[in-house]
Order: C-alpha cells, then structure tokens, then sequence
C-alpha cells in the first residue's frame, strides 16, 4: 500500500508538473506576444510623429529597382532626407537619359538638395500609411518622388524625372538624428 500512494503521488506530481509547464509556457508565450505588439503600436506611433506630424525624416535606401537591368542591393549611405523646408537626395541612379542634359557629370542627378518644392501627404485607408508627392521646383529635370510609407516603417519610394527613365527604391523611415 506504501508503494502505490508514492506510486499515485509521483504521477499527480508529474501531471501537476506537466500542467504547470504548459501554463508557464503558454503565459510566456503571451507575454512576448504582448510585447511585440506593444513594439508595433510604438513603431507606429513614432512613424506617424515623424511623417505625419513634424514632416522631419530619412528614407534609408535599400535596394534599387531600375526599368531596365536587375534589382541592385544598396550599400549603406543612400538616403533622402525630408523637412518642412529642405529635400536633400543622395541617391544612386540607374537608368537611361533620353537627353544629355548632365552629360560627362560624376554625379548622380538624384543628388540634389531642394529648398522649392510641392509636398502633398495622403493617408491611406488599406494599409496604416501614408502616399507622399513632393515635386520639385528648383532641379533642372524636374524630380517627382512619390513615397509610399507604412507604418511599421518600411517605404517605396518611386522617382520620375522629365529626361530619364524612373527608378523604384525599397528602404525604410527612421527618424532624422541630430547631428554631433
């Protein structure tokens, strides 16, 4: 009779054990669950402040997706920076020119900085985001850079221009830091 009670004894121990496991697993699992949507709704939060609100931010570029050739992956250093007053591009181009307005130039025409330009930003209803169209005034080839942003911080930034083929980047928003 000894034997079977620590016999039973040892197997609610073990169930107990075993429904304790799984409890704390799945509160665990909750917890981190909880905190990565806590994550998302901060990013988010961030990104509408720096977009929507204070129209302060870098695009941070990526990749490349020029009309002709393959997609290209982008070493660090790419970006657009966008303020209320101020568009400064330093990105990379591939593509083809259908007039030699820079002919024989070392530098990319999307490295540019634009203080005349139209900005518009539209909200989108699909996907928490926004469409974003600034238009330049003051650039030889007029620039149009159409930006769709969401908010979890990843964008698509298209460019056109009037004497070249358009190019696509893939990139994400961040906030703009303070320089030292």
């Amino acid at each position: 009779m000894n034997f079977s009670i620590t016999k039973s004894l040892f197997m609610k121990l073990r169930i107990f054990g075993f429904v304790a496991f799984a409890f704390l697993l799945f509160a665990n699992n909750s917890i981190a669950q909880k905190t990565k949507e806590e994550k998302q709704k901060e990013k988010a939060k961030q990104i509408t402040t720096i977009v929507a609100d204070s129209q302060h931010y870098v695009f941070v570029a990526q990749t490349a997706f020029p009309v002709t050739g393959s997609m290209r992956n982008l070493t660090g250093g790419y970006d657009v920076i966008v303020s209320k007053d101020t568009v400064n591009s330093y990105l990379p181009y591939f593509g083809k020119a259908y007039s030699g307005i820079d002919y024989g130039s070392t530098t990319s025409p999307l490295e540019f900085i634009s203080t005349k330009f139209i900005y518009t930003s539209k909200a989108t209803k699909k996907a928490d985001g926004w469409n974003i169209t600034i238009e330049t005034k003051d650039q030889n080839d007029g620039k149009k850079l159409m930006f769709n942003i969401y908010d979890n911080g990843s964008a698509t930034l298209l460019v056109t221009t009037t004497n070249r083929s358009q190019i696509t980047f893939h990139g994400n928003i961040e906030a703009v830091k303070p320089k030292k």
